[in-house]
């Protein structure tokens, strides 16, 4: 059987083929295969079993085509990027950052912040108000008047957030910044910043060699939810059959 290269030549057998042609088809032809829809679907199941059917079958379309396109294609890697997403987003129930807490929350999540309820009581239950407080002046945002925090809050399967990652989101999208912040709060934008974010971090490298707590680190920043993370993780590489 011809490999790929040569078919390619017997294909084109007229002209000379440059190298850097001849290069990228190889490459091609070495690239793992996309990983098929069922498999992905069944890795669903195993990570977000509260998703109907419908809902299942859609985040399943969206993740296919944009998985392919990223070389998310082996079994670690795919599996390592669905347990984290689920995790991040609620079981791919949830595409943006849930800030209503109460002030009992509020003190046990940022206790620097807000140190005592009374402290923490004029930003409970207010999302905005919340976000515009705690993410002012940090992640390329504004001080708390601009309303960057709230703005460029968490979105998307793996909850990009501050404006600077916004910016570079929108760049890589070809996008303008408003455009992309409200492409993130779609199903295919937040499948389509997910992956942009795992590639940017080079998350798939992580997964080949099965390092979850590294990509944990990477994406939260700490290691909240780490057993959850691992275990996600695998019954995914469990449920893909490898």
């Amino acid at each position: 059987m011809l490999d790929l290269l040569s078919a390619f030549r017997a294909f084109v057998p007229q002209r000379p083929i440059e190298p850097a042609v001849a290069a990228a088809v190889i490459l091609l032809g070495n690239a793992p295969p996309p990983m098929a829809a069922i498999c992905i679907e069944l890795a669903l199941r195993a990570v977000a079993p509260h998703l109907t059917d419908a809902e299942r079958a859609a985040w399943t379309t969206y993740l296919v085509e944009s998985l392919a396109k990223a070389a998310i294609t082996t079994p670690r890697c795919v599996a390592a990027f669905l347990g984290q997403c689920a995790t991040e987003s609620d079981g791919f129930r949830c595409v943006e950052e849930n800030l209503s807490y109460s002030a009992a929350r509020l003190c046990e999540v940022w206790p620097s912040r807000f140190p005592n309820l009374e402290a923490a009581d004029v930003c409970a239950l207010q999302p905005e108000v919340l976000a515009n407080r705690v993410y002012a002046n940090r992640m390329g945002n504004g001080d708390e008047t601009s309303g960057d925090g709230w703005r460029f809050r968490g979105r998307g399967l793996l909850q990009i957030s501050g404006r600077s990652t916004y910016e570079r989101f929108a760049a890589a999208m070809k996008m303008t910044l408003d455009e992309a912040t409200e492409h993130v709060a779609t199903q295919a934008g937040a499948v389509d910043s997910a992956v942009w974010f795992w590639t940017e971090n080079g998350l798939n490298t992580l997964a080949s060699s099965w390092s979850v707590d590294l990509i944990t680190r990477k994406i939260n920043g700490g290691m909240t939810g780490a057993a959850e993370r691992t275990r996600l993780c695998e019954a995914a590489l469990q449920a893909i059959g490898a």
